[in-house]
């Protein structure tokens, strides 16, 4: 493992997200200067508009299931984040990264790691990267 290798994959990954951001730029500007695409834009707007008027009168009569949905989710982000660490101290313990599950079939984890952006003074972020509400 080189240091300055590692230093110079993450320099250039830095140099091609701020072309990838300089791209999307201009393709915007492209885009925001089409007389046609303006106006397919402002059509798919307005059918957007009435997509989600009857949408959200449909939803209103299912409004237990969007709970019990909300609860899930809240419940399964939980436990994901649970099982994360725990995965990790087992993987630690036993240098494998595989695990029977509860039918006794074998299925394997993976570790990911991720270099977390530059921090900026007004960037507040914890050890994970995740945004604190402060």
């Amino acid at each position: 493992m080189d240091l300055e290798m590692i230093r110079t994959r993450m320099s250039q990954i830095d140099e091609l997200e701020e072309e990838n951001r300089k791209a999307k730029e201009l393709m915007k500007d492209q885009l925001e200067n089409d007389e046609t695409f303006q106006d397919a834009n402002i059509k798919s707007k307005e059918a957007l508009k009435e997509k989600r008027r009857i949408k959200d009168s449909v939803l209103a009569e299912s409004q237990n299931l969007i709970e019990d949905i909300r609860a899930n989710n809240e419940e399964i982000s939980t436990l994901k984040e649970i099982l994360s660490a725990e995965l990790v101290d087992y993987y630690n313990q036993k240098k494998t990264d595989e695990i029977a599950d509860k039918t006794g079939e074998t299925r394997k984890f993976k570790i990911i790691v991720r270099v977390m952006p530059q921090k900026s003074t007004y960037d507040k972020r914890d050890i994970e990267g995740k945004y604190t509400k402060e």
